[in-house]
């Protein structure tokens, strides 16, 4: 009896095997690709709740490489910098070239202002509106902001029109009977300051002679040495006005370029693709967050939320 008892007692555990008992016929935990260094557990115990969703925070795997790879500027950020500081030289250009006329820092600048005062409006309002646009602009690319790109686009059409309109009035006046138009500018638009202060620049009296329309002055007298002011009149408003028309219609190519290089990489200044969304299956789902299986998943217990749902409404 004894031998037969141990006989028994050796072959129980033999025979003990259930599938409840074994782990070789248990399903394998899943594989994460997407963790770092993650190698096939050998048995199902080794799967804890921290990395069973870990999809739900999908995260690629950072290497060195790709650090300095998203550390590293685009060639559309690069080619943003270069069309933006296009337009800061010729914005800030624009600004200075207001603020010396208005200073009257060069010899002829109070002559610009008392016979052009809509070209000089135009000029400043171009200036100021294109150096605004270009501090939005590097705002936007070092911040890597596509919001602010986009002002900086909108912003850029209206320095576009300003920019033509220049060209446009100073071409306009210079082609078209400029002499009749200096010579009613002369006896009707002009005050009797304005008059002053043209001929103690241009160093005449009147305009034809110093009988026509003449300001009296210490210079300017009945019998004055000085000549009418027409002749110097004219030509310095029309070399002034064929240098601003040339001038503004040789930046609009350039500001084309700066506008259409805007356009094209506003989008791409930076890595990210689209609104930088994780793919579907890695979004994070509240009803997905479960650390009973291995095998559970957002996917598997919508269906059991939604199966249980269904229930409870036919029950009731």
């Amino acid at each position: 009896m004894a031998q037969l008892r141990s006989s028994l007692h050796g072959i129980a555990p033999a025979q003990n095997i259930s599938p409840w008992n074994s782990v070789d016929h248990l399903p394998a935990p899943p594989v994460l690709p997407w963790v770092p260094n993650a190698s096939p557990p050998s048995m199902r115990s080794s799967v804890d709740a921290s990395s069973l969703h870990v999809m739900k925070r999908f995260q690629a795997a950072n290497t060195d490489e790709q650090a300095k790879k998203r550390g590293r500027w685009t060639v559309h950020k690069w080619w943003m910098l270069i069309s933006n500081t296009i337009l800061f030289i010729y914005g800030l250009g624009g600004v200075l070239l207001a603020v010396l006329t208005y200073f009257k820092l060069y010899l002829r600048a109070d002559v610009i202002i008392v016979s052009e005062p809509l070209l000089l409006r135009l000029v400043t309002a171009a200036g100021s509106i294109s150096l605004i646009t270009s501090f939005v602009g590097y705002a936007g690319i070092m911040l890597n902001n596509r919001a602010i790109l986009t002002v900086y686009n909108v912003l850029l059409w209206p320095c576009f029109a300003l920019i033509a309109a220049i060209g446009y009035v100073s071409y306009r006046k210079n082609k078209w009977n400029l002499e009749g138009k200096l010579s009613y500018q002369w006896h009707y638009n002009l005050s009797a300051n304005d008059r002053a202060r043209i001929q103690a620049n241009l160093h005449c009296c009147g305009y034809k002679t110093f009988t026509d329309f003449h300001e009296r002055s210490n210079k300017c007298f009945p019998r004055t040495l000085l000549p009418g002011c027409k002749f110097k009149y004219q030509t310095f408003s029309r070399q002034c006005l064929t240098n601003c028309y040339i001038v503004a219609f040789s930046l609009i190519p350039f500001h084309l370029f700066v506008l259409i290089s805007a356009l094209l990489c506003s989008n791409h200044i930076n890595r990210k693709f689209g609104k930088g969304l994780p793919p579907k299956i890695y979004r994070l789902d509240y009803q997905g967050l479960v650390a009973g299986t291995p095998t559970g998943s957002s996917v598997n217990v919508s269906r059991v939320e939604r199966k249980r749902i269904v229930s409870q409404h036919i029950d009731s």
